[in-house]
């Protein structure tokens, strides 16, 4: 029988694992800024942003139950639209709307 493991070069094998380790900490790194940057943005927030919020949240989960029940499909459309309109405003409301307090 044939041993597979003694043509494996081990070095590169080493390398290339220390590579994947150093893009997986500069993107933790990079979705730590940008959590740490919507987190202090959202401190600003008010109780019509954080309904805003909640009605996002709300109506993607309720778009995608729509994708798996028949009963409901006729609604995906209206939910999408809420989905997409309240994470539009969000996402101007976090990084385009400059009213600092």
């Amino acid at each position: 029988m044939k041993n597979y493991l003694e043509n494996i070069d081990r070095e590169a094998l080493r390398a290339r694992a220390e590579q994947m380790l150093r893009y997986a900490d500069d993107a933790r790194t990079q979705a730590g800024r940008w959590t740490e940057y919507a987190v202090s943005r959202a401190q600003g927030f008010s109780v019509l942003d954080f309904a805003v919020f909640k009605v996002c949240l709300l109506s993607l989960g309720m778009w995608l139950g729509t994708c798996f029940a028949r009963a409901f499909k006729k609604f995906r459309g209206v939910l999408f639209v809420a989905f997409a309109a309240s994470w539009m405003y969000l996402f101007w409301r976090v990084f385009f709307d400059c009213d600092d307090e």
